[in-house]
């Protein structure tokens, strides 16, 4: 299976009127249609948050269109709310922000909810999570922070340990979601106090407890920063930290010749990520 990695398209941000997202939106999808239209193989197209900016529903019904390309020539795709579909400035999250999300993205008779495993075959297994699922409370759904909640929290070990005892040790557990569940080992003290108050996953030590080990590729968007712990901080060493062999943080896919991330997955092999300008 491939997978491409996409994050934070930010659609219809207010900010930019000259329509830059949009523009290097619709130029990314072209290139991913031209470049697999008539490949049997084609990648998953993963996209870990902030698909638009505010959260308005005019803003997924043009993001719908920019992206009805992909739909139409048969691209299996994954979309995770991030803090921006949720509210404006992806800072006020409201609950009915994220019924335009399902209904425009995924379509209104589609039901999700999260943990989700949109894909899961001999080889691979998605999870799919919600990192503003228990930020809608009054003082919750300030800032741009996130939480999982204990019920996401106690469902996602329950699908790892089925999946593990279904599928075997061989099987790729690849987990998504949007905010960064720890903070960025080279920030400074004022940065990652700026951080922990209110921008990134507030539960997100429960959570690297859960998949620390038990999961083979974490993936996540939000903070705009381009990495792969594999290979950045080789003095932290993360991937050795949470044994979690392949750790993505994606930066902002619609800034210009930003690039994507392609993972290749077989069973029982080390998973292969590709940076592609497209």
């Amino acid at each position: 299976m491939k997978i491409l990695h996409l994050s934070d398209l930010h659609l219809f941000k207010q900010e930019t009127p000259d329509l830059t997202e949009e523009k290097e939106a619709g130029l990314i999808i072209g290139s991913i249609v031209k470049r697999w239209k008539s490949d049997h193989d084609k990648p998953v197209i993963l996209v870990t948050g902030d698909i638009v900016d505010d959260g308005q529903e005019k803003q997924f019904i043009k993001a719908k269109e920019i992206l009805e390309p992909l739909k139409a020539n048969g691209f299996e795709q994954v979309y995770i709310p991030g803090n921006h579909d949720y509210g404006p400035n992806g800072s006020h999250a409201c609950a009915k922000k994220f019924k335009f999300f399902k209904k425009y993205l995924y379509g209104p008779d589609y039901r999700i909810t999260y943990p989700d495993v949109p894909i899961s075959t001999d080889d691979v297994s998605i999870i799919a999570l919600n990192s503003m699922k228990s930020e809608l409370g009054f003082f919750d759904s300030l800032l741009a922070d996130g939480e999982l909640g204990n019920k996401q929290l106690d469902e996602l070990a329950e699908i790892i340990d089925d999946i593990r005892d279904s599928k075997g040790r061989g099987h790729i557990i690849l987990v998504a979601l949007h905010h960064h569940p720890f903070l960025y080992p080279d920030d400074d003290l004022f940065s990652k106090l700026g951080e922990w108050f209110g921008h990134y996953l507030k539960d997100g030590a429960d959570f690297m407890k859960i998949v620390s080990n038990r999961i083979d590729a974490l993936l996540f968007g939000h903070e705009h920063r381009h990495i792969d712990f594999s290979k950045e901080f080789p003095e932290f060493k993360l991937t050795d930290k949470y044994r979690i062999p392949v750790i993505l943080s994606n930066g902002k896919s619609t800034e210009k010749h930003h690039p994507a991330r392609l993972l290749t997955i077989e069973r029982n092999q080390p998973i292969k990520v590709e940076e592609l300008h497209l």
